[in-house]
């Protein structure tokens, strides 16, 4: 009994030491709350502008899933197997999102890596006639939970995009923003279906803006990702990255990830690409690339200092085509591009992506530095197709065929050998060079000048080659 009166003596005091302790934190807490409910509500209005992101948008966003057939493999009762018959099996999905609807059909916006069929090297794969292949059946999931299978329109695997067609007419579409105009810091929200766990949306901001990782360099392709910190994880592939005003900014393409999933480094194709994109797959089924007509290098910081501009990379016209709208809108050889669209020019897969974005027959005003001097010069863009055909109608002398890699080379008085002929089921032809490029140099001849210097190439099992293609100069590396 001692002990309960001597436990409830030091209860009592102790009580009464901490009374004034616990008034003033009550005091404290009370005055927390009331300025958290000013402050959180200040900071609600933005919370709300993501709820209103999400209701504009949701409604264009689906999953797609595709699906293929497969051999059913039967083991008999001696032990060996057989094949009967065939089931469908679900082999991805991604995202997407409508983006043009009419009164028959509603069409889709996607990557081409979620739609094309592609191999353990992450590479599209091809038919024997060099096509690119699809999968027998791409179902898609409306955000209201609907299920119909889609057909494909098109796709550009040098931009990684694809547009697919479901037969449901008026569907929501979005709306695009101009992506030139994104800034870093901006904030954005990523939306799709990620790993399978249904629609989902992310937020962060834009991390850059004109980077470039590589990932299409295989196929000749075009990037100038926007990168966000927003997480995309697969599955989101396809998805739309949108501004705090529901408009698209880009497509979300891909991420780097030592894991596989998101570390906050993803990448978007910026809007005013895909709407270029987008136009050309919905009205003929293919991009019509647009041409000026020039070859392009990139050269280091270190050269740019020391012709007298900013220490940053920058792109120099290496060749300029005559009877070309860059020759006709009078640029020259070793011109440095500063700005295309009136947008800065930092790099040559920026300088690429920003020409393809152009629209053919469209004026585009370009900014270059020559002589010390800054320069404005406008072009009128046509159709590359055009511009190649040009190059190989061009009669070439002093020609030589290299059989074993499937292409013939001439001299034609421009800078290396231009490529006359080329077998598409050859090496050359699968690596994606055409009629019409060039090869300036290889690594250990050296400069391509005549027929006589390309010779000893036909009896070599490998070569690397310095080549012009589409505006743009780099190193190709080929063995039979």
């Amino acid at each position: 009994m001692r002990y309960l009166s001597l436990s409830l003596a030091l209860f009592v005091s102790l009580s009464v030491m901490t009374s004034p302790v616990s008034a003033l934190d009550q005091e404290a807490r009370a005055k927390a709350r009331e300025e958290l409910r000013t402050v959180g509500g200040e900071l609600q209005r933005l919370s709300h502008v993501f709820n209103l992101v999400h209701e504009v948008v949701a409604p264009s966003v689906v999953a797609i899933h595709t699906r293929s057939q497969e051999a059913v493999p039967y083991r008999t009762p001696f032990g060996g197997v057989f094949f009967g018959g065939s089931r469908e099996v679900e082999v991805g999905e991604g995202s997407g999102f409508v983006f043009h609807a009419d009164d028959k059909a509603s069409y889709i916006m996607t990557n081409s890596h979620v739609v094309l069929r592609m191999n353990e090297q992450q590479q599209f794969e091809r038919d024997r006639n060099g096509r690119y292949i699809g999968y027998e059946r791409i179902t898609i999931e409306l955000n209201d939970g609907r299920e119909i299978d889609a057909e494909y329109v098109g796709w550009s695997v040098e931009t990684d995009l694809a547009v697919l067609k479901i037969p449901m007419a008026k569907l929501p579409t979005t709306e695009w923003a101009d992506s030139d105009k994104v800034r870093v810091g901006d904030w954005v929200v990523a939306l799709g279906y990620p790993l399978g766990v249904g629609y989902s949306a992310t937020s962060g901001i834009v991390s850059a803006t004109d980077r470039s990782t590589g990932i299409y360099r295989p196929v000749g392709g075009f990037e100038s990702f926007i990168q966000t910190d927003a997480a995309i994880n697969p599955g989101n592939s396809g998805g739309p990255l949108v501004d705090l005003t529901g408009h698209i900014v880009g497509v979300n393409s891909n991420i780097l990830s030592r894991t596989g999933s998101n570390i906050g480094l993803g990448f978007a194709i910026p809007a005013n690409l895909v709407k270029r994109v987008g136009e050309d797959l919905l009205a003929h089924g293919e991009v019509h690339w647009p041409g000026i007509g020039v070859d392009a290098e990139e050269i280091s910081a270190d050269q740019t200092q020391v012709l007298g501009l900013p220490t940053v990379t920058a792109v120099r016209l290496a060749h300029v085509y005559p009877d070309t709208p860059a020759a006709a809108g009078g640029l020259e050889n070793g011109d440095i591009v500063l700005s295309v669209g009136g947008v800065k020019i930092g790099g040559q897969m920026q300088f690429r992506s920003r020409l393809a974005a152009c629209r053919i027959g469209q004026e585009v005003a370009l900014t270059v530095w020559r002589g010390g001097k800054v320069l404005d010069r406008s072009v009128v863009p046509v159709a590359l197709e055009e511009i190649k055909k040009k190059r190989a109608a061009i009669k070439a002398e002093d020609e030589v065929e290299l059989k074993s890699f499937g292409l013939r080379l001439g001299s034609d008085g421009q800078p290396g050998l231009v490529i006359t002929e080329i077998d598409p089921k050859g090496l050359a032809g699968q690596v994606g060079l055409e009629a019409g490029d060039r090869l300036l140099a290889e690594r250990t001849v050296g400069a391509l000048k005549t027929a006589d210097d390309a010779k000893p190439l036909a009896r070599r099992q490998e070569v690397t080659v310095q080549v012009m293609k589409d505006g743009r100069v780099f190193w190709l590396r080929m063995r039979r």
